[in-house]
């Protein structure tokens, strides 16, 4: 499935200055004393600052990953489930190889400034700007590069931690909830589980509280000593599709060459360069066919 065009406006953090008043009093002086200074107490750290801090971590550990997943689509354009060999670099670089039970069904690149798609049966390769419209047309979900590569890889791009979340313990899910309004743009909100600390769910919002789209994050394992989502799902709740990704297998921070997420002219197959103003997605089923 270049930063998103959506702007999430700017957050700046408030800062409070804590003023020393330093007294004199008149007459003998007491001596100095000789003993240490007690050591300061260690600032508290917030809950938001240990989750949020938790998940940035991780974004700057994972930066490559390469797997076998079984993908599957619901929406608007059909519906299917294929095997699909997926490899991402960030910030914005993408592979995605999808299999139908005669083999290669598709390929498509992304090397963060362009866009590839090749079918084999049909001896044609669409190329076109990397943009969430362009992105669409093959992967079915309108999200930027930098989106795609960010959630395949379980840590979807957030406001910092020192950004007004106000936190709460949702009771249903068991799961602590962090909420942030980004005036005038949008909104998120995230859930993260107790024990483990892990991302569960992160939600995108309307600047009114409406929701647009919905990540959840599951099954994780350890991989290379880092826990990550073999289960990823995204609802489009406005275009009302869904997809799914099941990783079969998983390998953390893989030497990808940078030929990996170009696709160079195949001989004998045809050319087509993208319209940008043509949104319309390629149809078919997620299987090739």
């Amino acid at each position: 499935m270049a930063e998103s065009a959506r702007s999430f406006g700017s957050i700046r953090p408030v800062c409070v200055l804590l003023a020393c008043v330093l007294g004199a009093c008149g007459g003998v002086r007491p001596p100095p004393s000789l003993s240490p200074p007690p050591p300061s107490s260690p600032p508290s750290v917030s809950r938001v600052q240990v989750l949020l801090g938790q998940l940035h971590d991780r974004r700057q550990a994972l930066v490559r990953v390469r797997g076998l997943a079984r993908v599957s689509y619901t929406g608007p354009h059909g519906k299917g489930t294929a095997r699909q060999a997926i490899a991402i670099a960030v910030p914005d670089r993408f592979r995605f190889e999808l299999f139908s039970a005669l083999g290669l069904a598709a390929l498509t690149s992304c090397n963060g400034q362009r866009l590839a798609a090749y079918f084999p049966h049909d001896k044609v390769v669409y190329r076109g700007q990397a943009d969430p419209l362009t992105i669409a047309r093959f992967t079915q979900v309108l999200l930027s590069a930098r989106e795609v590569v960010n959630l395949l890889r379980g840590v979807p791009a957030l406001p910092p931690p020192e950004a007004a979340w106000a936190e709460s313990f949702d009771r249903q899910s068991g799961w602590h909830r962090l909420e942030l309004s980004v005036a005038e743009v949008e909104a998120h909100r995230v859930w993260f589980e107790p024990s483990t600390s892990v991302l569960r769910r992160w939600e995108r919002l309307t600047p009114q509280g409406q929701l647009v789209s919905r990540v959840d994050f599951g099954r994780y394992q350890t991989v290379q000593r880092q826990a990550f989502p073999f289960e990823i799902s995204l609802s489009d709740v406005s275009g009302r599709q869904q997809v799914t990704v099941v990783y079969e297998q998983v390998e953390l921070d893989p030497a990808l060459s940078d030929e990996l997420f170009s696709l160079g002219p195949i001989p004998g197959v045809q050319e087509v360069w993208i319209d940008p103003g043509n949104v319309e997605p390629r149809q078919g089923r997620i299987d090739g066919r």
